[in-house]
């Protein structure tokens, strides 16, 4: 659990674990098999690079949200300098936790209720960037899981690229540190894991997810009762409001984002 940067065993639900691993097709708890079998070689971030390059201009940036307003002849989303964006429908993308921060009307009490139970795990990230995969000659995979310090674990992201999660029991100690500080920890469990060539990346990168505004969380946190609160609407949408996104899967992973944009898509194109 603490490498998955999930919540810990006495508040993660069992039926949303056996729920996610029936869905992907696993047979047992987190079989790599299944959960690890596809990735995207240059980095998950190029699928969203790749899509705003085909859509240009249309994309717009530093742009927050402030409010939405549905209706079924013309829906509004309106910027926090007061912009207007209408629209026949209106499909949202957002982190569950984001998305609390935006006014919504138009859309069923229900719906808004559902949302607002669903949680983030809390968890930050570190990549730390090397000039070859060391591990690899010293006969190791790259896999690492830490009972002790602040990094719950750590997995080979590329060639030279290891990232490590810092799971939400220990993301407390790590935000009370200096980045100075953080960083120079980071560094000194990885030596303990992966030996003193590890004591010299070219670059370490760290991504305080759970304290960002824009993210509020790493992966559904699925606590005992948090399903059945969730309830059916969870994942579904209402007309012209869609939703997308990981959290509107069975857990937060690329392979739910990519489910629910394809059928969150498919929705509203056959609606017209």
């Amino acid at each position: 659990m603490l490498a998955l940067a999930a919540e810990s065993p006495e508040r993660t639900s069992l039926l949303a674990d056996l729920r996610k691993e029936s869905v992907a097709g696993g047979t047992g708890f987190y079989d790599y098999e299944t959960w690890e079998c596809e990735r995207v070689a240059e980095g998950s971030a190029t699928v969203a690079l790749r899509m705003a390059e085909d859509l240009g201009h249309r994309v717009r940036y530093g742009t927050p949200v402030r409010s939405i307003d549905i209706a079924p002849a013309s829906s509004v989303a309106t910027s926090t300098t007061g912009e207007r964006f209408e629209g026949a429908a209106v499909i949202s993308a957002l982190p569950v936790g984001p998305f609390r921060d935006i006014q919504v009307t138009g859309v069923s009490a229900p719906r808004l209720e559902s949302f607002r139970r669903q949680r983030h795990a809390v968890a930050a990230k570190v990549v730390f960037a090397y000039p070859s995969s060391f591990w690899e000659a010293q006969g190791q995979n790259g896999s690492a899981y830490s009972e002790a310090g602040l990094i719950g674990g750590t997995w080979p992201q590329r060639e030279g690229i290891m990232s490590a999660l810092v799971p939400p029991e220990r993301l407390s100690p790590f935000l009370a540190s200096s980045p100075h500080q953080q960083e120079a920890e980071m560094i000194d469990e990885m030596v303990g894991m992966f030996g003193p060539v590890a004591k010299a990346p070219l670059s370490v990168y760290i991504r305080h997810w759970g304290v960002d505004p824009w993210t509020q969380g790493y992966i559904t946190a699925w606590r005992p009762g948090d399903v059945m609160n969730v309830g059916p609407l969870h994942g579904t949408h209402e007309p012209p409001f869609y939703v997308c996104g990981s959290d509107q899967w069975v857990c937060g992973y690329m392979e739910g984002a990519v489910r629910t944009g394809r059928a969150a898509a498919a929705e509203a194109l056959s609606r017209g």
